[in-house]
């Protein structure tokens, strides 16, 4: 019978969850909504009877064997998520939750947060999530609710078995189903979700896709022809590596028969070495095998020369010892596909100018923010937002935002000369009477208007203090 077929105990309580959240009393369980499998490599020895139908699969695959077989896929995505998520100063928080309006939300709200993250072990996983992330273009996490209306775990989902059942209007359907997953390769259901039940992030998305975009998905051509040359030039090396002897042997007088027994002897005697006291045999080491030619007598303007024993040395030298352009042609596509500058890599003969490398930090850094913000919309808010709505609060009404280290040292130090110079600009265009401070505010230094009035109140109630002379009843004053 198929799992669509009878709810099982865990999908009635994750449809209670549903209801939860959607305003109505949650009923009495004693499970959590824990279904599926986080590790679908069970079914490994059914790959050879499979056959695969889907592009998605095969770009997770191709992305899997270029993480574990080539350096500058593995370490581009490295660098790309300890950049990302990994404090500069080495701190354990790689990011913080920040709340502007206080008023908004109460230690208890904070502290539920606060205890979410720490159940969900999320500062923990959030370089793995990130690294899986740009690897396959999607990430899968299971929500684990538990019966104290309490989000309990992330659970990892193998792309591969995950899939995202989108109406014709591009909307996930509300009911049981809006997320399945299934046998690899079989399409056999697993397990059905409801849409909170799953928090899908997505890389590098484009128009109505149901699935991210893998960082290396356009590398996987290059990756290819990279992979067949530098096989190329391996067997290249191992053939030609050790010189070639071409041995003359003089046959003379000798049958056909006779002279190839003579050349095979010779050949034998050669390669023969004494492994022991009376013990002999036959050298295998050889890479490539040595040339034996026999030669007799040939006659030359009606004399006879004699055809001597000679060895010569053949000439195995290749361009493909010194010839690289076309492998590096194609490594460079490679590593500019996977947006990580090449000096991050060793790969420094691509820079001809100190200002080159700086515009290369700054494109980095603009993908280093954006992975960043990724994982705050798709995952960290979704999850902070359902535990609120367990905890029967409108996550519209606390005001909270997902703040993340500086990219870099540098990062923080071009940002306080560029506000510092903005505020030089500020002063002079308030003083000609262009805006006031409340445009400064609110355009240059990112307040809300609340935020700004607040700021404004309390400066004003510290200048009428520091006005007041000591010894005199403020409360007269404000009077």
């Amino acid at each position: 019978m198929s799992v669509l077929e009878k709810p099982t105990r865990m999908q009635r309580l994750a449809g209670a969850v549903a209801k939860r959240i959607a305003g109505k009393m949650w009923p009495k369980a004693i499970n959590t909504t824990t279904a599926g499998v986080g590790d679908v490599d069970n079914w490994s020895w059914m790959r050879a009877f499979m056959r695969v139908d889907t592009e998605r699969v095969d770009v997770y695959t191709d992305l899997e064997t270029m993480d574990d077989t080539v350096d500058e896929v593995a370490t581009s995505l490295d660098i790309l998520s300890d950049n990302a998520v990994n404090a500069e100063t080495g701190t354990h928080k790689s990011f913080h939750i920040v709340y502007p309006d206080e008023s908004k939300a109460s230690p208890v709200v904070q502290q539920a947060i606060e205890s979410m993250i720490t159940r969900t072990r999320l500062e923990e996983k959030i370089y793995g999530i990130t690294r899986d992330l740009l690897k396959y273009g999607d990430n899968f996490q299971q929500v684990v609710v538990d019966k104290n209306f309490s989000i309990v775990r992330l659970m990892y989902m193998p792309p591969k078995s995950m899939n995202r059942n989108e109406d014709d209007q591009g909307a996930l359907p509300s009911e049981l189903g809006a997320f399945t997953q299934t046998r690899p390769r079989t399409q056999q259901v697993i397990a059905s979700f409801y849409p909170w039940q799953i928090i899908h992030m997505r890389w590098n998305r484009s128009g109505g896709q149901l699935y991210g975009r893998s960082i290396g998905k356009t590398a996987r051509t290059s990756w290819r022809k990279m992979q067949a040359m530098e096989e190329a030039l391996v067997i290249n090396w191992l053939t030609r590596a050790f010189a070639r002897l071409l041995f003359t042997i003089d046959v003379t007088g000798k049958t056909p028969t006779q002279a190839k027994l003579a050349v095979a002897a010779f050949r034998r005697d050669l390669e023969k070495r004494k492994i022991a006291e009376g013990v002999e045999g036959i050298e295998q080491l050889s890479v490539v095998k040595d040339i034996f030619l026999g030669q007799g007598f040939h006659t030359i303007a009606g004399k006879a020369v004699q055809g001597l024993t000679n060895v010569q040395v053949l000439d195995t030298s290749s361009s493909g010892f010194s010839n690289l352009g076309p492998v590096e042609y194609y490594r460079n596509k490679v590593v500019m596909s996977l947006r990580v500058p090449p000096a991050y890599l060793g790969l420094e003969e691509n820079i001809n100018a100190k200002a080159t490398l700086v515009q290369q930090d700054r494109r980095f850094a603009r993908t280093i923010r954006r992975i960043q913000t990724t994982i705050s919309l798709e995952l960290i808010v979704p999850a902070i937002d359902l535990q609120l709505l367990l905890m029967g609060l409108d996550p519209t009404a606390i005001s909270y935002l997902v703040t993340w280290p500086a990219v870099a040292i540098s990062d923080v130090v071009q940002g306080s000369m560029a506000l510092r110079n903005t505020a030089m600009a500020d002063k002079i265009y308030k003083e000609m009477g262009i805006y006031d401070d409340e445009y400064i505010a609110v355009n240059h230094l990112h307040m809300t208007p609340m935020q700004f009035k607040e700021v404004s109140r309390r400066i004003r109630a510290e200048v009428q203090n520091d006005a007041v002379p000591k010894g005199q009843d403020t409360t007269e004053t404000e009077e």
